[in-house]
């Protein structure tokens, strides 16, 4: 996102009450991300990101601290290097440890208020070992957890790594030790309660435990109350619209899709939010009826 742009952002964040530097790249590469996070901090706005860790070199944890960011999740897939390499191809698990310690270790220093969070998106590859998620966050000193299911799903491949299907599929009902999500949400228990008693904080993202039912709710992605900026400054009532996607859901392919309702490069947030199939779009939800768009997507849902 050209640094120009983002300033015609900054003028509507009088309205917000935080600001989520996060998108489908990684946002600790931006040129201009510690001047964006500061004029955010400026207008008075909670700031947040998730990272996949990589840049978190020592110097950058320190920009990241001076330039007052309050929240940092780093997404961490995989709590062995065998599992986290496979999921997270070209990233390295080692490093990732060094540099989590080292941001952990000056949020002590510095006695900073950042809250430093793990996010572990459970699939199929990686569900074995949420069992070491508490001592792997003992480690690294963080003291919040989100877990989410793989619920983002873009293709056939994406619902076979999913354990969503275990609950969406048509099938009947296991026996227990036949049933891979039951004995998994067994598992997510035992997780919650060693974390809390270790002091860690857990916020589980998906419905737990899973139900077969497909109920639409207030989406996961807030679209009442939140806005997503492309990196051209197109508008979008979430990040999974601001882009071209592929949507996989009950068994059938959507070709990508996005959906804008206006360009900040052209127009202030004021007159976009107003604009009549935006508010057309929000009512939906206000009224339960909720837009096509929306209805094959697993958020919607909270799965």
């Amino acid at each position: 996102m050209p640094l120009e742009t983002y300033l015609r952002i900054v003028k509507g964040m009088a309205y917000a009450h935080s600001v989520d530097f996060t998108g489908w790249g990684e946002s600790l590469l931006h040129p201009n991300i510690y001047e964006m996070i500061r004029l955010a901090k400026q207008a008075g706005c909670v700031t947040a990101m998730t990272t996949n860790g990589s840049a978190l070199t020592p110097n950058n944890c320190g920009k990241l601290l001076d330039a007052g960011m309050d929240s940092l999740a780093v997404s961490v897939d995989g709590m062995t290097a065998e599992t986290f390499n496979r999921i997270r191809i070209g990233a390295d698990f080692d490093k990732l440890v060094q540099n989590l310690k080292v941001l952990g270790r000056l949020i002590s220093e510095r006695q900073s208020a950042m809250e430093l969070s793990i996010a572990f998106t459970i699939q199929q590859d990686n569900a074995a070992e949420i069992g070491l998620i508490p001592s792997f966050m003992q480690e690294v000193g963080s003291r919040v957890l989100h877990l989410k299911h793989l619920n983002a799903i873009s293709s056939a491949a994406d619902w076979k790594r999913s354990f969503l299907q275990y609950r969406l599929e048509p099938r009947s009902r296991a026996p227990f030790w036949r049933d891979p999500l039951r004995r998994l949400e067994k598992e997510i228990g035992q997780v919650i309660r060693a974390s809390e008693n270790s002091g860690i904080t857990v916020r589980m993202h998906s419905e737990y435990p899973m139900t077969d039912r497909l109920t639409p709710r207030h989406c996961l992605a807030a679209p009442l109350e939140a806005v997503y900026f492309s990196f051209e400054g197109k508008v979008s009532p979430c990040c999974y619209f601001g882009h071209h996607v592929a949507r996989y859901f009950q068994g059938a392919q959507y070709p990508p899709d996005a959906l804008f309702f206006g360009d900040i490069t052209a127009d202030p947030i004021e007159t976009i939010w107003e604009v009549e199939a935006f508010q057309d779009f929000r009512k939906r939800f206000m009224d339960q009826t909720y837009p096509q768009e929306c209805q094959k997507c697993y958020l919607l849902y909270g799965k």
